[in-house]
């Protein structure tokens, strides 16, 4: 079973493998939880990464090179340290899994390659084709791991990989659909997050 399948409902799994399936999910959701605690980070993205991308023209004309980095430095910055203080204070609330250890060195192995892909597209000139190599890259990360954690991330994947293949098409501004696309992926995940946080107590009183 192909990780695609799961997103458009298919019944070619046997039993079996549902059963293994359905207990690697509730593990990761478990795991996952102090990353998805709070709506907090995913708001803070959703306005980030637009404001960088829409704005990384005027550091261009500023600045040059130069500015560009500062201001995606800065926002990528800024954006972690609201990120990290979430993880932390969710982590010292419901405590660290190796799971979720696991899913964060994920990311990190998935940013260097972006890293090092985005290196060689700016040494052959095709700087304009960033912005759709880390919408497909983000997304296929949130599809892949929305499929055992949160719904709304496998969406928000979606959501990201069609912005990155919008951004690769001739004559659509690839820093616009940047923009368009993180806001819409994390919003979506942030109002799911914030729906579950809602709907949690309301079951657990019931």
């Amino acid at each position: 079973m192909s990780e695609y399948e799961p997103a458009f409902g298919s019944a070619l799994a046997t039993p079996r493998g549902e059963d293994d399936l359905a207990a690697v999910r509730r593990a990761f959701a478990a795991a996952s939880r102090p990353y998805l605690s709070t709506p907090v980070s995913w708001l803070a993205w959703a306005a980030l990464l637009p404001a960088a991308a829409l704005l990384t023209p005027v550091a261009g004309r500023l600045a040059d090179l130069r500015g560009v980095v500062l201001l995606w430095c800065g926002a990528i910055l800024l954006g972690g340290l609201i990120e990290g203080g979430a993880l932390l204070a969710a982590r010292r609330r419901s405590g660290a899994s190796p799971l979720g250890g696991w899913a964060m060195s994920l990311q990190g192995n998935l940013s260097l390659v972006g890293a090092a892909l985005s290196a060689v597209l700016l040494a052959l000139g095709g700087a304009h084709f960033l912005p759709g190599l880390w919408l497909l890259l983000l997304g296929h990360s949130f599809f892949a791991l929305g499929s055992l954690a949160l719904p709304a991330m496998r969406q928000a994947g979606f959501l990201y990989q069609l912005g990155g293949v919008a951004a690769l098409l001739p004559g659509v501004p690839p820093l616009v659909a940047f923009a368009v696309a993180s806001a819409a992926g994390n919003l979506w995940i942030a109002l799911a997050v914030g729906r579950r946080r809602y709907e949690e107590p309301a079951s657990s009183s019931s």
